[in-house]
């Protein structure tokens, strides 16, 4: 287009001289020329007009520098953009504005874990899931910084027995405490055959506690315990 627009420019300042050749097509009277015509005009003519055809040339030329600029820019917005893409996920570490905003920055909840000095902590109504392989510190860094500051009730399932270890002596400072454990004799316990009601509801409550010991599952297809 640049190169066009210096034919025409051209051919403008020379005063579309007949020795310029026939035009392509005209325009409301106005001459077109082909868009080379101008350096063959250069190649016949620059000694009647050398400056014309210099600055015809930059015209030309500057094509080639716009095209250039538009390569540069068009590169650096690529470039910005890639940064932005999700084709592999968007996942990415939160700023700390970001964890502020989502209130994580309390002084009560569920331990999630720490960003610099500063403690994660969830208190919403949400549930909260850990998931990570064994033995890579979901009890030390959440579960049990949890129990030591968390001023509620919990059940914690600990079949370890670690977490009941680890924080059944500072819990008990300000409250009960009760490790229910079937295989410790020295644990809590309870007896499920008094919460038998006595009278007409005596069978159907014995009948209920003899088909949870005998098919826990509730799986009608298999009664037999012995299968």
């Amino acid at each position: 287009m640049t190169t066009w627009g210096a034919t025409q420019w051209t051919a403008w300042q020379l005063g579309f001289q007949p020795q310029l050749g026939q035009p392509w097509f005209e325009i409301a009277g106005w001459p077109v020329y082909y868009p080379p015509a101008f350096f063959w005009w250069w190649y016949f003519y620059d000694a009647y007009a050398p400056l014309i055809f210099v600055e015809g040339g930059l015209i030309a030329a500057s094509g080639g520098f716009i095209a250039i600029v538009v390569a540069i820019g068009m590169s650096v917005w690529r470039a910005r953009e890639a940064k932005s893409v999700a084709t592999y996920g968007s996942a990415r570490w939160a700023e700390t504005e970001e964890v502020r905003a989502a209130g994580l920055l309390g002084q009560e909840g569920v331990v999630l874990g720490k960003v610099k000095q500063d403690y994660l902590r969830h208190d919403g109504p949400e549930h909260v899931i850990c998931f990570a392989p064994t033995r890579s510190g979901k009890g030390v860094g959440l579960v049990v910084p949890s129990l030591l500051t968390w001023p509620g009730s919990a059940i914690v399932h600990d079949i370890k027995g670690e977490n009941w270890q680890l924080t059944a002596g500072f819990r008990a400072r300000h409250g009960r405490v009760l490790l229910f454990d079937p295989t410790n004799p020295k644990s809590s316990a309870y007896n499920p055959l008094l919460e038998v009601r006595r009278g007409e509801w005596e069978v159907r409550d014995v009948q209920n506690i003899a088909d949870i010991l005998v098919d826990p599952e509730g799986s009608l297809e298999k009664r037999n315990h012995w299968e």
